[in-house]
């Protein structure tokens, strides 16, 4: 009998920590600069693989505070960072910046509120947030699993009024938080880390994949790519893909953003449907970016039903 139970305890231990053990994610950590750090996320498409950390996350350390840009796809993505980050630096997290509103970016944030860190996001963002992110959730978990987002919540924010564009002293560290209003979505904030030159611009830029537009105003957005790249910086985190440093690169996303966007105004100036268009095909220039075809198919309707209305 002793035997018996010994045996069914380490059946349910192995079980137990395989079922804890796949759910995890591989965080490793990029030191770019001087208290610069960022994770790459999965350039790739949603998946049970990748759990949705399919975005770029950083954080800054300065001599008093860490501060974080983004807080990722879930309550387990968040702790695994902190936890991650705890190994770098014992400084408190006190700041934590969302980009935008969307699930890979955002869902992570009641495990920072936990901490009692203070989130900065643009209040159009904040609105969309708290409005959709219920259903958002249940999404998430039907695409890609439950067991991804245990513990992930959608709260309610405090309803703070930030004056864009402002700065943040980390302590020896300055940081410089700017607005982009209705650009990839409703309220983009981008993240200036001035000593290093560095900019963090969230779904602003994509790199090495086609961007979505799900909530974007293409001639906004593509004016702020503009903008962008007429800033002074040396490096810059997209929000997918691999850091960029030649400038030029960030035109791939203005490219793509702006001959979508002419397919479907012209598509439905025309009158044509979304499957004529689509047997046309696409430019070979644009069959190179990653997951092309899949942002095609979901994106280029929702555009002509944009200029239909």
């Amino acid at each position: 009998m002793i035997f018996f139970r010994i045996t069914l305890y380490f059946i349910f231990l192995f079980y137990t920590y395989q079922s804890y053990s796949e759910f995890k994610y591989e965080i490793e950590i990029i030191e770019i600069s001087d208290g610069t750090y960022v994770i790459l996320g999965n350039n790739d498409a949603l998946t049970s693989k990748n759990g949705g950390a399919i975005s770029n996350t950083g954080f800054i350390v300065g001599k008093e505070s860490v501060f974080i840009i983004d807080a990722g796809p879930s309550y387990i993505y968040a702790s695994e960072v902190i936890n991650k980050i705890r190994h770098i630096s014992k400084l408190p997290i006190k700041y934590l910046l969302i980009t935008h509103h969307h699930p890979d970016h955002s869902f992570g944030i009641s495990k920072y509120k936990e901490l009692g860190v203070e989130v900065i996001m643009s209040q159009s963002e904040i609105t969309r947030y708290e409005k959709y992110g219920n259903r958002l959730l249940r999404q998430m978990k039907s695409l890609i699993g439950e067991e991804w987002f245990e513990n992930t919540s959608i709260i309610q924010l405090d309803n703070t009024i930030y004056n864009f564009p402002f700065k943040i002293d980390l302590g020896g560290r300055i940081v410089e938080i700017l607005y982009y209003k209705n650009g990839h979505s409703e309220g983009d904030l981008i993240v200036r880390d001035i000593y290093n030159k560095l900019v963090f611009v969230g779904d602003l830029v994509f790199n090495n994949r086609a961007p979505t537009i799900p909530h974007a105003n293409i001639t906004n957005w593509s004016n702020y790519i503009d903008q962008i790249y007429n800033d002074e910086w040396s490096l810059l985190v997209p929000g997918h893909g691999p850091l960029i440093y030649d400038k030029k690169k960030i035109f791939k996303t203005k490219r793509w953003i702006n001959y979508i966007n002419a397919i479907a105004k012209n598509a439905a100036n025309k009158g044509l449907s979304p499957a004529e268009v689509f047997e046309e095909g696409i430019k070979a220039e644009f069959k190179e970016y990653k997951l092309y075809r899949e942002t095609w198919l979901r994106d280029l309707p929702l555009l002509m039903k944009k200029y239909d209305e």
